[in-house]
């Protein structure tokens, strides 16, 4: 039997994907997995077609938030009956995996169409050697960035602070306000409330003062960082092995995480795999079972150095031996019971990129803030309706 999985992981982490894959096949001489990477451009539109045209591969590694649309396509199975198996399932399926993983399924009437494998969120990354220098501490609220990002600047003659994806950073921002990008049970837009322009405004300001600038062709702080052209910045806590790489011994590199207890975080790194319609003959689950073992999955949360999705995986030798040595990770494990999870509802990747163009067209004064919340949130609710 081959079972075929589509997916999106290069270099280290696709080394250990295909050793994982080894391993399962070692244990299982009669199932080959064959491994397909996809390039990240597009990616979900070519699932999507796939899905339409009853073409996916036996396995799709995608975002939760893609999920709906796929489920409506009818392309995938519901694992229920396989998760709660009493023989062969997951014992203590909805116990051991992480509380805010669990709300994905919400939406989809808590059946389960799509198996998780980690999550994480984003992180202030800082350059401590500057910041000892400055004598400045780096900011436990959103509302102290300002005066760190002004110091940063000041020191460095350039804007010394951005987000490495804006949009996900500033839903993260908006919903620790306890506003909201969408009104879930409603379907109704919320990124356009009075809060949510609060917060666009806040940023914004940030960068007309030249405190704060956003990514644009750099494409990726991580150079811009290590060089000493941006002092601290907000990326996802899986960038940190690039980025401790980067810095190397050029400077001390800091982390901290938002500390806000009130509300829930946001999980912006939420890979989950999900299985087509296929024949059971060709039944894929048992890769899925054993990429959520807890060894495999501990070992999985050192490789991405976020959090792995079970508590039996957290609490493996491997991975408690992991949080000692990885700041970033621990910073994320020591709020794992805090994590919020992204909406998965249809429309929800039109949505996103819709209010990306929006904010991106508000930061470069390409449109007024009316004018491109007007036409995201048109595009939006097109989208959720469809």
């Amino acid at each position: 039997m081959e079972i075929t999985i589509w997916h999106q992981y290069s270099d280290q982490y696709e080394v250990w994907f295909q050793k994982v894959a080894d391993e399962f096949h070692a244990k299982n001489p009669d199932i080959t997995v064959k491994l397909q990477y996809q390039p990240a451009d597009q990616y979900e539109a070519k699932v999507m077609a796939a899905a339409k045209a009853d073409d996916l591969p036996s396995m799709v590694h995608s975002a939760a938030a893609n999920m709906t649309s796929y489920i409506n396509e009818g392309a995938l199975v519901n694992m229920d009956d396989y998760i709660y198996d009493s023989t062969v399932g997951y014992e203590n399926f909805d116990e051991d995996i992480n509380s805010g993983l669990n709300q994905m399924y919400v939406p989809w009437g808590n059946k389960r169409y799509a198996m998780p494998l980690f999550l994480g969120g984003n992180v202030f990354f800082y350059n401590k050697t500057m910041f000892e220098e400055l004598g400045i501490e780096p900011p436990k609220t959103w509302s102290e960035v300002e005066a760190v990002a002004t110091a940063v600047s000041d020191k460095i003659g350039k804007p010394g602070f951005g987000f490495q994806i804006m949009v996900d950073g500033y839903m993260e921002v908006l919903t620790q306000a306890g506003g909201e990008v969408i009104d879930l049970e409603n379907k109704t837009i919320g990124f356009d409330s009075e809060t949510a322009r609060e917060k666009i405004t806040w940023y914004k300001d940030l960068i007309d003062k030249k405190v704060a600038r956003l990514v644009g062709d750099d494409k990726h702080f991580t150079n811009p960082f290590a060089n000493g052209d941006v002092g601290c910045y907000v990326a996802l806590s899986g960038n940190y092995g690039y980025l401790a790489t980067a810095v190397g011994d050029k400077f001390e590199l800091g982390q901290r995480r938002f500390l806000r207890r009130t509300q829930k975080f946001v999980s912006l790194s939420e890979p989950v795999f999900t299985l087509r319609i296929i024949r059971k003959r060709n039944w894929p689950a048992d890769v899925l079972k054993y990429l959520l073992s807890p060894e495999v999955n501990a070992e999985c949360g050192t490789v991405f150095g976020a959090l792995p999705a079970s508590t039996a995986a957290m609490n493996e030798s491997v991975y408690q031996d992991f949080l000692k040595v990885n700041p970033v990770a621990a910073a994320v494990y020591e709020q794992r019971d805090s994590y919020g999870y992204m909406p998965t509802i249809a429309g929800w990747y039109e949505l996103r990129t819709s209010l990306d163009k929006a904010l991106e067209e508000i930061m470069l004064d390409i449109s007024d803030m009316d004018t491109a919340l007007a036409e995201a949130r048109k595009s939006a609710e097109a989208a959720i309706r469809k």
